[in-house]
């Protein structure tokens, strides 16, 4: 009893400390949105956002989960401080995230010019495009998050998100003093990606006391080293993980492509509301993750079935809570960041809180099926119910627009879910058999 209450302690702790950061980030973000959607208007500021979306996309796309990878294969020697396996798996880590930035930036500039053209936009604004697109390979901090996560040094994450909010906010409240344009305001974005990006691998360097040049060196050197299944399970659980996230992105430049800009930039945003009111309960699964590759390495079955049932009940609650709030209080957010009433907005958020309710609810099952050696089936039903999600997305945007958006995204979402209840019902002979 007393170890489950430490656990228990340990990773609202944990949450706590993310929480922080991102409650900072979030407050921030209402400002400079807001002061963002001001200075430029709708259209230019939902350029920006399909500009951002773009480089986004490109970035998630070509992700590798390296954190994952590395307390999946680290964590024991980790805990026995096997300082040789350690400094191997991290290099295994950063060979993947030095591949997915080269994809990410080549990514980037195709994405731009294609969609730039099909979109008709002016060149200034591809050049803009293509100069941001050298942002992507900043956008992912995979093996110095996989460190901080593993060596449990949680509070490092708002220390670095108030960095980047101070700065963001500071810069864009600069902007709309001075009435600057689309090009200042992308270069305050990527800046901020890329404070991100390097205050996360200062702190790491720190926690493992190595500098960078000695720990790529020795990443390059030993660059044929590998664990038996270390690639197979890299490449499902990045699948599925990349078009887990990448789906909002490319959701975003489908409606701006069929609908325009602004309501591009009304959809991103009453996504961004939703995840920002259910901020919290989204941190767990960083947290989460390593305690239940913990518990698998201790063989510990009946205590990680317990807990995936009790973060499962409270987050079930809690969603159901979230989504009451927002039909009340969303139009309202709305409004102030537009500045102006934006028709069935409440609506919009509430319906996007459906869907990130649903996404809430794989937070402990994701990690359970993954701990369970299930990755192949997370990545084959997520891949269907992705490519069945963009074309009943345009279908249900050319005929109700943005409501039919909000359908489609809400009915993607609700499909992940119950296809993770299916793998739970037919894989629970296998936890039973180990409890």
């Amino acid at each position: 009893m007393a170890s489950d209450k430490s656990l228990f302690n340990s990773i609202f702790r944990n949450v706590g400390f993310l929480t922080a950061g991102r409650i900072g980030n979030a407050l921030c973000s209402f400002i400079y949105i807001s002061l963002a959607v001001r200075t430029l208007g709708l259209a230019d500021f939902g350029l920006l956002i399909l500009i951002h979306s773009l480089a986004s996309a490109a970035s998630m796309v070509s992700r590798m989960q390296s954190w994952q990878t590395l307390i999946h294969f680290g964590s024991e020697a980790f805990a026995r401080k096997d300082i040789p396996l350690i400094k191997q798996v991290i290099g295994f880590s950063i060979r993947l995230d030095t591949l997915s930035a080269a994809i990410a930036l080549s990514l980037g500039i195709v994405l731009v010019l294609i969609y730039g053209t099909l979109a008709s936009w002016p060149q200034h604004i591809i050049t803009l495009a293509l100069l941001y697109a050298f942002c992507s390979p900043f956008m992912y901090t995979g093996w110095s998050n996989g460190i901080l996560r593993l060596s449990g040094k949680f509070h490092v994450a708002p220390i670095i998100d108030f960095l980047c909010s101070t700065f963001q906010t500071s810069a864009t409240f600069v902007g709309y003093k001075l009435h600057y344009t689309l090009g200042y305001f992308l270069l305050i974005w990527g800046l901020t990606r890329v404070i991100d990006y390097a205050g996360s691998v200062c702190f790491a360097l720190s926690s493992i006391k190595m500098n960078i040049f000695k720990i790529y060196a020795h990443a390059f050197h030993n660059r044929k080293w590998k664990l038996p299944g270390m690639w197979d399970f890299t490449r499902n659980v990045t699948l599925n993980q990349t078009l887990g996230s990448v789906s909002g992105q490319i959701a975003t430049l489908i409606i701006g492509g069929h609908l325009g800009p602004a309501d591009a930039a009304i959809f991103r945003v009453s996504r961004q509301i939703a995840d920002g009111i259910a901020t919290p309960a989204q941190l767990l699964t960083p947290v989460l993750y390593p305690e239940l590759i913990k518990m698998r390495d201790q063989n510990n079955w009946r205590g990680l079935k317990k807990l995936t049932f009790i973060m499962f009940s409270a987050l079930l609650l809690l969603s159901s809570a979230l989504i009451v709030l927002s039909f009340f209080s969303g139009g309202k957010i709305f409004s102030f960041m537009f500045h102006e009433t934006i028709e069935n907005s409440s609506l919009y958020i509430s319906m996007m809180l459906v869907a990130t309710a649903c996404n809430l609810l794989l937070v402990p099952l994701d990690p359970l099926l993954t701990v369970m050696n299930r990755v192949r089936f997370l990545t084959l039903n997520r891949t269907v119910i992705t490519v069945l999600y963009f074309p009943v997305l345009y279908i249900f945007t050319s005929q109700m627009g943005l409501y039919g958006a909000c359908i489609a995204t809400v009915l993607s979402s609700a499909g992940v879910l119950l296809s993770r209840f299916v793998g739970i019902w037919l894989f629970k002979n296998d936890l039973r058999h180990r409890v």
